[in-house]
């Protein structure tokens, strides 16, 4: 029989998962694989940095809800990634990472770019395989999109020894064994005993609450979460992957930015697919209700009652709950007509309607200022964008002026560092983003720290000709100066760069499009120059060295929280 390499088997099992992106850095270690490639109909997307690829995969991931894949050649390649790898876990993307590595032959002799990648991220990865024999390399590959897919959702990282992978000999090869694996292969409904429980208690409260999570994403449950909320009219408090679920334009949606007042006093709390991670200070008070009953939704047993006692534990794919919940009370015709007149229902049109009252007029304030003032930096984007825009954000100033005016309409329309709040994702996740929504607008709001890590990406934008628009906010500092930070002032050196660097300029020798903004008035010309351009494009705004994060020095509404 004829021999088979490690590179076809390996791209088989791509190919069988849907693939159609692997994003790389060549290497000899990975050269049987990236040979198979285009014979498996998968594209290559060359990267200028390993940290991109993993950044690439995981916005790939979290736009379609398929597993994103990247492939990083052994040690050096390995290590540069795992800032990406680290990220798409702690924010339970889905992403298989190929690794090459040294022959097993020379383990601990000093082999060229010797690394053990499995030992490295076993701390935070969901699978991790060293390939130990070409047999089970299929195998090994089918496992690794089997645990990134299903829930709850994560990185998986195969790893083989350049002896196995070169290596081929059919006759050795184990059974294909199952094909491509889905999330609907997975899916279990929830205890129907427990569904009765839980809407009991969600007709008795005065002041109920949704909260959803990367969970609502993952199992595709936006459409049975939004006829939920119509049919019970209880208001909906959605983030991470799940934000926009149910758009933050309806008038039953609480946005990150007001939430506290909802998320502190709510009386019994229906959380779906959702972490009460740091962000949400670990479901402790005031930020949430120490006193609420929580019902917990989620596939993974051990992900209820985790930070916040459940009440009512329901281990299920939220989806198919969402769905039992829906049936169950047209079937028992219960009666959440009274939510609808609440005074909780009011006081949530009353605060959106203060709050989006304070941003307008806050804004008003900074509208001329020069340098520009972040706040009418994000108020003229979001005038700019269109309604199926997709967002990344990498800017810790940014982020807060992003939060109050940006207004998120589906799931994956934000896309932002997680918990491992890195910077210089921005340009991978705009690449990735950009291939699973061809067409559609993409705009990554970034700092000039993290452009000084990751900014290089812009020309394997401009390679592959994907039109994404980097807003950068060019403050020549790695933060805002210390009248922000007076802890640190007079105390240390100044965390500053060459100031107002032409960053257009560098990369219109790419061929990317370029804007230079120092007026506020030339903000939204220069945006719309940008993205009818055509081209990957950076609009360079020098902004306001002395204005931060809006939770910093109590800056417009940081009092109310941007989590």
């Amino acid at each position: 029989m004829p021999k088979v390499d490690g590179g076809e088997l390996v791209a088989r099992v791509m190919r069988e998962n849907k693939a159609r992106y692997c994003f790389s850095i060549n290497g000899g270690h990975l050269f049987p694989i990236l040979a198979q490639l285009r014979a498996n109909e998968i594209k290559l997307i060359h990267m200028r940095h390993e940290q991109a690829t993993a950044y690439a995969a995981d916005a790939y991931a979290r736009m379609t809800g398929e597993a994103g894949v990247c492939m990083v050649t052994a040690g050096c390649g390995l290590t540069n990634a795992m800032t990406g790898l680290c990220l798409a876990a702690m924010t339970n993307s889905a992403v298989v990472c190929v690794s090459g590595q040294h022959p097993n032959t020379e383990d601990h002799q000093g082999s060229f770019q010797e690394a053990y990648g499995s030992e490295m991220l076993s701390s935070f990865a969901k699978y991790t395989k060293r390939v130990t024999d070409w047999s089970t390399i299929e195998f090994d590959m089918r496992l690794a999109f089997r645990e990134a897919i299903t829930p709850p959702q994560g990185v998986a990282l195969v790893e083989i020894p350049q002896n196995i992978l070169y290596h081929g000999d059919e006759d050795k090869r184990q059974s294909p064994g199952g094909m491509r694996f889905t999330i609907d292969d997975v899916r279990s409904a929830g205890d129907p005993a427990k569904i009765d429980r839980a809407l009991e208690l969600l007709a008795a409260a005065e002041r109920p609450l949704i909260a959803g999570g990367d969970g609502i994403f993952w199992s595709q449950a936006g459409p049975e979460l939004r006829e939920f909320v119509e049919l019970t009219s209880i208001p909906v408090y959605a983030r991470r992957a799940g934000q926009g679920a149910v758009s933050e334009e309806h008038p039953l949606a609480v946005r990150g930015a007001f939430k506290k007042p909802f998320t502190g006093r709510a009386d019994v709390v229906l959380t779906l697919g959702f972490r009460f991670w740091s962000g949400e200070h670990f479901g402790r008070p005031k930020t949430w209700n120490d006193k609420a009953k929580y019902i917990q939704v989620d596939p993974t047993p051990s992900r209820i009652g985790w930070q916040v006692p459940a009440e009512v534990p329901l281990v299920g794919d939220p989806k198919l709950v969402l769905r039992q919940m829906i049936n169950r009370i047209k079937e028992l015709k219960l009666d959440f007509s009274k939510n609808r007149s609440s005074h909780w229902i009011k006081e949530l049109a009353e605060v959106r309607s203060n709050f989006e009252h304070q941003v307008v007029e806050n804004a008003k304030k900074f509208q001329t200022n020069r340098p520009i003032h972040p706040a009418r930096l994000a108020r003229d984007l979001v005038s700019v964008l269109d309604k199926n825009c997709t967002v990344v954000i990498d800017s810790f100033t940014l982020s807060g002026w992003m939060s109050q005016n940006f207004v998120c309409r589906f799931p994956g329309q934000i896309i932002d560092a997680g918990p491992l709040a890195p910077v210089g994702h921005g340009f991978g996740m705009g690449i990735g983003a950009q291939l699973a929504r061809p067409g559609a607008q993409v705009v990554m709001v970034m700092g000039d720290g993290g452009l000084g890590i990751g900014g290089w990406d812009m020309e394997t934008a401009a390679r592959y000709k994907l039109p994404i628009v980097c807003l950068l906010w060019n403050n020549s500092s790695w933060g805002p100066s210390f009248e922000s930070m007076p802890l640190l002032k007079d105390r240390t050196d100044p965390f500053n760069m060459l100031q107002d660097i032409r960053y257009d300029k560098i990369f219109a020798e790419m061929g990317c499009h370029g804007e230079n903004v120092t007026d506020p008035d030339e903000i939204i010309p220069a945006l719309d120059r940008a993205f009818k351009s055509g081209k990957p494009a950076l609009v360079n705004v020098i902004g306001d060295k002395t204005v931060g994060h809006p939770t910093l020095g109590g800056n417009l509404l940081g009092s109310t929280g941007t989590n």
